[in-house]
């Protein structure tokens, strides 16, 4: 709800605005949800990591890592995107 602010020349001065603030996860799940929906749409994808960041915490999500030189692999992958795109 927005409410004016009286000037002080008693005309209605700026709006206030007393909304809502979207979450700071809320990149975060639409990324998860599209993963998911990717995952589900695909069923010969039997691999899937995730890293999930937060101020002064970084936690990884996997699913079994069988082969750890293909884990090790698809991270140089994603690392040298991320410095492409930058």
């Amino acid at each position: 709800m927005k409410t004016p602010i009286e000037s002080k020349a008693g005309n209605p001065g700026k709006l206030v605005s007393l909304g809502r603030h979207s979450p700071a996860n809320a990149a975060a799940l639409q990324v998860l949800k599209e993963a998911a929906a990717w995952v589900e749409a695909n069923p010969e994808a039997n691999s899937l990591i995730v890293m999930v960041g937060s101020p002064g915490l970084c936690r990884p999500f996997s699913t079994p890592i069988d082969r750890p030189l293909d884990f090790i692999g698809m991270l140089e992958l994603m690392k040298h995107d991320l410095f492409r795109e930058k």
